[in-house]
């Protein structure tokens, strides 16, 4: 899973910089950067394999080609495999946030013409998971989802979990707003739970 926490005021390791020490944080600002970039719809001619742009625009936004631009920022770096990398810690994840609200995107009621991001990061809603003891935040699929039909992106069939890239869908949201969601939860000791792994291993 992945767990997103700002240090606190105590100034408290959080759960990656504990278990995950060799991990370089300049990697961080790469992967952002990536997933900022909007898709670009160039519309080069007909939406077929028989074109040659269309293909190259294919696989330019497929999540294979993001993973393995990804891949070559944390391989060949020997610091990586100097301490346990990987391996699963569900009772230190547990012990960070025994309790999770999980606020699944759509079926979130938002004010009107808020965000679902928006609406995660108030301090009040913050403050009130606080005080009844919830500690962590998951929220659910936020990429980009459905399908390509043509040039086109089509709606997702599958409540967003079928995801078709690494960027964050707008709908739910943008990437500063991500940010001050982190920001919020961790000044109330909390974690934004974001993807966890065993929820997106096929239908």
């Amino acid at each position: 899973m992945a767990l997103i926490k700002f240090r606190s005021r105590s100034n408290r390791l959080n759960f990656s910089e504990l278990f995950f020490p060799a991990r370089p944080s300049r990697l961080k600002r790469r992967s952002q950067k990536l997933a900022k970039s909007p898709i670009k719809r160039t519309k080069i001619g007909p939406a077929s394999v028989s074109n040659i742009a269309y293909v190259r625009w294919l696989k330019h936004e497929s999540m294979l080609n993001s993973a393995n631009k990804l891949a070559t920022q944390y391989s060949g770096y020997g610091a990586m495999w100097r301490n346990p990398y990987g391996r699963p810690r569900p009772r230190a994840a547990v012990k960070q946030a025994s309790n999770w609200f999980t606020a699944y995107p759509f079926s979130l009621i938002t004010r009107p013409n808020e965000s679902f991001l928006a609406t995660m990061a108030d301090n009040k809603l913050w403050q009130t998971l606080e005080d009844i003891g919830i500690a962590a935040i998951h929220t659910g699929p936020m990429k980009l989802a459905g399908g390509i039909k043509g040039w086109a992106t089509t709606p997702t069939i599958d409540g967003h979990f079928d995801r078709i890239s690494n960027k964050l869908d707008p709908i739910f949201g943008t990437e500063e707003e991500f940010s001050r969601l982190s920001r919020v939860a961790g000044r109330h000791g909390g974690i934004v739970i974001d993807d966890v792994i065993p929820g997106h291993t096929g239908k």
